[in-house]
């Protein structure tokens, strides 16, 4: 009968790697667990979500990059989550569910987080009023008379289109009415491709696309009117934004 041979011992760094990695693991458990509970239980740790809110609300003041204020409204939404459920926090310091605090800590950082990326994707691509920024007024122009409306953009105001209002009036007040047959058209055409409309009246609205790499636009328009008319055309509003 063969004697039954004894097991073979496990190689060495075997163990010693199954060992280092049940050690690890229990570090990193405990290393959780104090971060859990100085989170729920330290008294200053209950300002944490107040604080990163208040502090990227400064953040975001600071760059605020204008604009209608509709396009703001998911971020404000977010800052207002933020605020309240720190606030919440701060006020709910002797809760009967450690959970209540986790939810409120765990929402307000969410909430300030989403708040940041979405202001960050308005200040990148959206809309930037530019009406201060661009040529204001071409008074007294006569039939078939050039004008150009002059934009210089910030590098961190790049986009590539310009939303342009114009107002035709009359030079002289006493003078005949002479808006109602009075147009302004684009002598060239714009950057990648023609605008919409080509041409328009009082009060209306070109779309233009324009290069985002230029830091100076120029829009080369020309009046349209009746002979003898003599008209001032004014930039009413001009918004930057991407097509």
């Amino acid at each position: 009968m063969t004697p039954r041979r004894p097991p073979r011992p496990e190689p060495e760094h075997l163990h010693n790697e199954a060992t280092a990695t049940g050690d690890h693991s229990i570090a990193a458990g405990n290393i959780r667990n104090v971060v859990i509970r100085w989170a729920l239980q330290h008294p200053s740790a209950r300002w944490l979500p107040l604080l990163l809110a208040c502090a990227a609300l400064v953040v975001t003041g600071t760059a605020w990059p204008d604009g209608p204020a509709s396009q703001y409204v998911l971020w404000g939404a977010l800052v207002a989550v933020a605020l309240g459920t720190a606030t919440a926090r701060v006020l709910v310091q002797r809760p009967r569910d450690a959970r209540i605090v986790a939810t409120l800590s765990l929402v307000s950082v969410l909430a300030t987080v989403g708040a940041w990326l979405a202001f960050r994707d308005v200040a990148t691509h959206g809309e930037i009023d530019a009406t201060g920024k661009i040529t204001s007024k071409a008074p007294d122009l006569v039939d078939g008379a050039p004008l150009t409306l002059t934009l210089r953009v910030s590098p961190g105001e790049a986009r590539d289109a310009l939303r342009l209002t114009l107002a035709i009036d009359n030079h002289d007040p006493t003078a005949p009415a002479c808006r109602p047959v009075s147009s302004v058209a684009l002598t060239s055409p714009p950057y990648g491709g023609a605008a919409t409309p080509a041409a328009i009246h009082d009060g209306g609205t070109f779309d233009i696309p324009v290069d985002p790499q230029a830091r100076t636009v120029r829009i080369d328009l020309t009046l349209h009117t009746d002979h003898g008319c003599r008209m001032d055309v004014t930039t009413t509003e001009a918004t930057l934004h991407n097509a």
